[in-house]
């Protein structure tokens, strides 16, 4: 007899006295593909194939590369078909791999592209000069059409529409790619409701990085999508926040917790983010209301 969810259901009316533990042990077992995809982050639900697996490295060619500063590039990746969707849960990241020196190399990123882009998915990454950046050079050297082994879903965000009133966002330099995953996913979804507030520090104003499409976002959704630059060597006559991030920066742009249901996300250098836990440990803020990719 072959084992379906139908089968299993028949069989329960055929026999209601049958053991519940059997019953389960056999959906379960019919289940756990769909189940596990679940448990791993897949949209076991969407029509459209998932070309990331979170047990297997899977193999995707460079198909373009683009320069957005003298040391950061978008690089795009081909997914298998033109239809194919990456499958990465927004909050998410990947796991790339490579072959360096001898040497396996992996390293986390999250792509800038979301889930409703089919066919390729889009990386943006700074590239570091040695003794730094191993991996971050070993793309940069990639030929169009050359190969990187990417593997995921990981992480452990799991980011659900309106799970809060507000969602302030802490991060310096590349530290903006899962900031920008979660934000660019609320905004085009017209039933989330969430407010975001952004505090994006980088050295110069060379280094903010897709600086006018953060001030285009800003601008379309003024109630919703509120930004705030921090610069260690603004230029002259810069209107943004100067130095360090500091509480008091916290406390204008971010607020304290009890003033609405909010949680904060870090991302960026360690000492950065350490820094940013106590100012807002100071102000109120929980553990369990701090998240750091």
């Amino acid at each position: 007899m072959k084992l379906s969810v139908e089968s299993v259901k028949d069989y329960v009316k055929a026999n209601p006295n049958v053991a519940v533990g059997i019953v389960i042990t056999a959906v379960l077992i019919v289940m756990t593909p769909v189940v596990l995809q679940f448990l791993l982050g897949g949209k076991s639900d969407s029509s459209k194939p998932i070309a990331l697996d979170a047990m297997t490295y899977r193999r995707f060619k460079l198909s373009d590369k683009a320069n957005i500063s003298k040391n950061t590039r978008i690089f795009r990746f081909a997914l298998n078909t033109p239809e194919q969707r990456l499958g990465l849960p927004i909050g998410r990241h990947i796991s790339l791999k490579a072959n360096i020196d001898g040497k396996d190399v992996r390293r986390p990123y999250t792509p800038i592209s979301g889930d409703d882009d089919l066919g390729y998915f889009d990386l943006l990454i700074k590239v570091y000069p040695e003794p730094h950046g191993t991996m971050s050079r070993h793309l940069d050297s990639l030929k169009i059409g050359d190969s990187i082994d990417v593997r995921g879903p990981s992480g452990s965000f799991d980011y659900k529409p309106n799970m809060k009133k507000t969602l302030a966002m802490i991060c310096g330099g590349t530290g903006l790619t899962p900031m920008w995953q979660v934000f660019t996913a609320i905004l085009k979804n017209p039933d989330d409701v969430t407010e975001i507030r952004l505090i994006f520090a980088n050295v110069t104003v060379d280094d903010i990085l897709l600086q006018e499409r953060l001030d285009q976002l800003q601008s379309e959704n003024p109630d919703r999508f509120k930004l705030y630059y921090v610069l260690n060597d603004p230029p002259p006559g810069w209107s943004g926040g100067v130095g360090f991030v500091s509480e008091d920066m916290i406390r204008e742009h971010v607020g304290t917790p009890s003033a609405s249901d909010k949680m904060v996300l870090l991302c960026g250098p360690p000492p950065m983010t350490a820094a940013m836990r106590k100012h807002l440990n100071k102000l109120g803020y929980s553990d369990s209301e701090i998240f750091k990719f």
